[in-house]
């Protein structure tokens, strides 16, 4: 509960940009640390906005099917030696396409057609001949669609987690390196490092910004990372070093 407290205080400090000096000192590992915070709790928040459009889901490819797709049939003609087991020990799906009812059990099991499963705790039976036209069934193929994502959440969750933690991160060193340049041309002597920090924390409205506007569909000119500059603009302002002209290769600190 402290880190959490603790890392919405520091989340609230990021708005006013009267702390960028104290940012810029802060030490790497402070501020990756920081980073991955602010990634997982604006995950968190976007799959708390998302939960609506989760429960909508199957009203929502049902829509798509019937408004986009004029046909859309599966012929289903598999034949299987001998039931697929995965894995091999221990399986957790079992596939038979056989005959005969097969010796070995599973945690989900697809019979000829017919997929057997133990979801939370009930017993799940769902007959795929009625898929065969999705046209025609779209109720049940959304609904169908619906189960299969959720069987697969973790992993897709898991990965989005991840492309995030990598894209802002991208965005994030363009933002130093854009800030590197930036510095000399307003004037101002600071460090690399300095200007990694100042990017960092001030992208942290930013990531919450994009991933409400993509949870609401909104979108206009990437208008969330404006933020992101003006927090390294002003932290530049705060952090540098005032290059005296008069004096040329010597600097001194702005007095505050």
């Amino acid at each position: 509960m402290k880190k959490v407290l603790g890392f919405y205080r520091t989340f609230f400090q990021t708005l006013n940009p009267n702390s960028y000096e104290g940012f810029a000192e802060s030490t790497i590992r402070n501020s990756l640390n920081y980073y991955s915070s602010l990634i997982l709790n604006a995950f968190l928040i976007f799959l708390i906005i998302m939960i609506p459009a989760a429960v909508q889901m199957p009203n929502t490819i049902e829509t798509y099917i019937n408004n986009n797709v004029d046909t859309f049939s599966f012929d289903i003609n598999f034949k299987t030696s001998s039931p697929i087991l995965i894995p091999k020990t221990n399986p957790v799906l079992l596939i038979n396409y056989q005959n005969k009812t097969p010796e070995q059990t599973a945690n989900v099991i697809i019979d000829n057609n017919v997929m057997y499963a133990g979801i939370l705790f009930n017993k799940f039976v769902k007959d795929f001949g009625v898929y065969k036209d999705a046209k025609q069934n779209g109720n049940a193929v959304a609904n169908i669609a619906a189960f299969f994502l959720i069987l697969m959440l973790p992993t897709l969750l898991l990965i989005a987690f991840f492309y995030l933690l990598i894209k802002y991160f991208l965005i994030l060193l363009a933002a130093t390196l854009i800030g590197s340049l930036l510095s000399p041309i307003m004037g101002y002597r600071t460090k690399l490092k300095s200007i990694f920090n100042l990017a960092l924390y001030g992208i942290s409205l930013s990531i919450f910004l994009d991933l409400i506007f993509f949870a609401v569909g909104f979108s206009f000119y990437k208008i969330q990372y404006l933020p992101l500059i003006i927090y390294v603009i002003s932290g530049i302002r705060a952090a540098g070093m005032k290059v005296d002209k008069k004096m040329k290769n010597k600097f001194i600190e702005i007095k505050r």
